[in-house]
């Protein structure tokens, strides 16, 4: 039992505490003996992120500091940052490992040691973060938040993360080295984060904060991921669309400093499995990354909440109807909660608009399918524009049409080459030509104008045998039938005997001339 442990600091390391435990007893060239204190034994490993052991550690330290293994494992270690995302069974063995004196292959079922995604080789620290604990506390400690792979900023600063000269996994497995007994440079880097780098580092910090975090099985993740492509209509299909979400993701990623986790654009990326069946964890910042881009309003709680709806590979094996009734209706309950918040805050928005926000569509879209009858009593009502209707006054509408006609009549009576002059043609060239056409029982004069003035077939092609006459006159030659026909373009089958005798009016008339 230990007489004396150092009081735990905010966002602390295990491995911090006790390496500020070799300094304060005056042991720090002595780790064996440090070792000896905390553990029980000289062969423990110093294991900065994962440790084991932590069942004996509790019960040294408990006269003094009363605490148990699954606080040490939620607030001292980076096991949050792991065990959301395997299954089950991975995360109970790596559990018990860290909490028995047998933790040899921890990072290897973890994923770690396999993944392409390089953990950290040395300790981090934020020049500001340790300034302000020299200030208040007299001290410097390693902060779990500085040590979490891929992220290199500190979201409260603003600054980048500096290396230290430990190294993250030392050669010198039994010696825990303080963050006070390195040197440390006070060069600030600022960096700006944009709003996604931002809430990726958020997701992370939410990680760690989460108390009491269990696995959530490979079927809930899979389900989960299938019903994100299907609520942000990245469906081909029956198919998820795979080239969507790689070109949402891009999106979002590209040119920001986690753009060297994004996948490649292949059948064989880590975007591809994850939108499919589970079969193996992904490294965290893969899921973030994801979230990050689909559900960038959401937090941690909203994320497991939603991943907690869905059942586990035991209760899909079961085959319980009332499972499945029961996930339906806590699914729906959240939804109809989330929509009504929506319509709440927006109160003079209808559903048009609403459905443009970043959320609105994809509830929306669920409500939909799943709970119409509820969606339509709980929506905004359609909302008639306040339109300035009048009675339209017909009379002078119709006198208005009769002087446009008679306009166009006398343009076109001087062209010798024009369209017939059909009652259709004469209403398309009128103003709101389709009114005209609906409410000629309302326009008498209008419609008589049209009967008398139109042109039906023959009189056009009289027309076309007249214009035929002038030209040949013109060219100086023999006014005959078939010039005639030729010129005016009309087939033989249309040479009635009112068309023979109007030609020999033409020719006869033109003789008489001569």
């Amino acid at each position: 039992m230990l007489a004396y442990f150092p009081k735990a600091y905010e966002d602390e390391l295990l491995y911090s505490m006790i390496a500020r435990y070799s300094i304060h007893t005056g042991q720090q060239e002595n780790q064996k003996a440090v070792i000896q204190d905390v553990f029980g034994k000289k062969t423990a490993v110093a294991i900065p992120d994962l440790p084991s052991n932590l069942e004996i550690f509790s019960k040294k330290v408990n006269p003094v500091w009363p605490v148990n293994t699954s606080t040490l494992i939620d607030n001292y270690t980076l096991a949050n940052l792991y065990i959301p995302f395997l299954s089950e069974q991975q995360a109970q063995k790596i559990l018990s490992s860290m909490k028995s004196d047998f933790g040899g292959n921890i990072h290897t079922r973890v994923g770690i040691t396999a993944s392409s995604i390089q953990a950290n080789k040395y300790f981090r620290y934020c020049p500001v973060c340790s300034i302000e604990q020299e200030n208040s506390l007299g001290e410097t400690y390693w902060q779990r938040k500085h040590q979490l792979p891929c992220i290199d900023v500190c979201l409260t600063h603003q600054c980048k993360l500096i290396d230290s000269k430990i190294s993250f996994y030392s050669k010198q497995k039994h010696h825990f080295h303080a963050a006070e007994s390195t040197g440390k440079s006070k060069c600030i880097s600022p960096t700006l984060l944009l709003a996604s780098e931002k809430k990726l580092v958020s997701f992370c910090y939410g990680l760690l904060k989460f108390k009491d975090i269990k696995p959530f099985s490979n079927n809930r993740w899979s389900m989960f991921y299938q019903k994100l492509a299907i609520d942000f209509h990245m469906i081909n299909g029956k198919y998820i669309d795979h080239d969507a979400i790689y070109n949402q993701l891009h999106n979002t990623w590209f040119n920001t400093r986690f753009a060297q986790y994004l996948p490649k654009n292949d059948s064989n990326s880590w975007l591809i499995h994850i939108f499919r069946k589970h079969r193996k964890s992904f490294h965290p910042i893969r899921h973030l990354m994801v979230w990050g881009t689909f559900l960038s309003d959401k937090s941690i709680d909203d994320v497991f909440s939603m991943v907690f709806e869905f059942p586990t590979e035991k209760e899909c094996k079961k085959g319980s109807i009332s499972v499945a009734k029961q996930t339906t209706a806590k699914n729906t309950n959240v939804q109809r909660k989330f929509w009504l918040e929506l319509c709440n805050n927006h109160p003079d928005l209808g559903i048009k608009l609403l459905r443009k926000f970043s959320n609105g569509g994809s509830l929306y879209a669920w409500l939909y399918r799943h709970d119409r009858d509820w969606l339509n009593d709980n929506s905004p009502k359609s909302k008639r524009a306040n339109l300035n209707r009048y009675k339209r006054d017909y009379l002078m509408w119709d006198e208005q049409n009769i002087s446009l006609l008679q306009e166009y009549i006398k343009n076109m009576a001087t062209l010798k080459k024009r369209p017939r002059i059909s009652k259709t043609h004469l209403i398309k060239q009128l103003p709101t030509s389709n009114s005209v056409e609906k409410h000629l029982m309302d326009l008498p004069k209008t419609t008589k104008w049209l009967e008398m003035n139109q042109e039906n077939k023959v009189a056009y092609r009289k027309f076309r045998l007249r214009v035929a006459c002038q030209s040949l006159e013109e060219l100086n030659l023999p006014i005959q039938e078939w010039r005639l026909l030729r010129l005016a373009s009309i087939r033989k089958e249309y040479v009635t005997e009112d068309i023979k005798n109007y030609i020999l009016s033409l020719t006869s008339r033109m003789e008489v001339v001569a």
